[in-house]
């Protein structure tokens, strides 16, 4: 279940999975961070995404469903657009949706659940990686440390203090957490085991891409395995 942005979508989960069921959720950052009432700020719009933002209930629904095994994975709806076009909408069904989500998630969940919530570090990486490519049938090549994996690796520095600033991220001139706080940074990114992203210095290229074939495991689609 994509995109889980209310309460009534994780007790669904939960209800279907004490079915026993194969069902998993999905939430983004931008849901467990901001509610609908950050529509109200200047240029409220570069919040927006598709479902909309909901309430605070909401929100500690989807917190709750995170701690208690309704929700899985914590991804993003990634959409790089300027500004000026963001915040062209003047109403929820008029706005552009999606947001530059990708590069911040790491570092602000890390800020998010490790240090104010208190998550392990292997439940971080559960939701933000692996259960993913478990899902998804890219489990152990992807979402995993390990011999025979793609040596996809992130390196987060947990010394690196200060805020969230689109002055310093590569997708677009704004960014719905600017000034957030960070508590840990990717400094290096490695895919199959070469250096893609280091210290800020973008050094991949669009051939450095590879068409994947999937194959989901009998356990995920047999029954409630995550």
């Amino acid at each position: 279940m994509m995109h889980v942005s209310a309460a009534t979508g994780v007790a669904a989960i939960a209800e279907a999975r004490a079915k026993k069921l194969p069902v998993y959720g999905e939430t983004l950052h931008q849901y467990l961070i901001y509610t609908a009432e950050d529509y109200k700020r200047p240029n409220g719009q570069i919040f927006h995404t598709y479902p909309s933002l909901k309430s605070a209930e909401d929100q500690k629904a989807l917190w709750d469903g995170a701690t208690r095994g309704s929700i899985h994975c914590i991804a993003t709806d990634e959409l790089c657009c300027a500004l000026k076009d963001k915040t062209i909408g003047r109403r929820i069904d008029d706005t552009t949706g999606g947001n530059s989500g990708v590069e911040p998630r790491l570092g602000v969940m890390y800020t998010e659940m490790v240090v104010r919530r208190g998550y392990t570090l292997s439940r971080y990486v559960d939701l933000v990686s692996s259960n993913a490519a478990k899902v998804m049938g890219l489990y152990p090549r992807k979402g995993a440390i390990a011999v025979g994996s793609d040596a996809d690796i992130t390196i987060l520095d947990p010394t690196r203090r200060g805020k969230v600033t689109a002055s310093e991220l590569h997708e677009t001139d704004y960014t719905p957490w600017e000034g957030h706080d960070i508590f840990a940074w990717p400094v290096m990114t490695m895919l199959r085991g070469k250096v893609m992203v280091e210290n800020g210095q973008y050094l991949a290229s669009p051939q450095h891409g590879r068409y994947l074939k999937r194959k989901i495991a009998a356990d995920i689609l047999n029954g409630p395995a995550l």
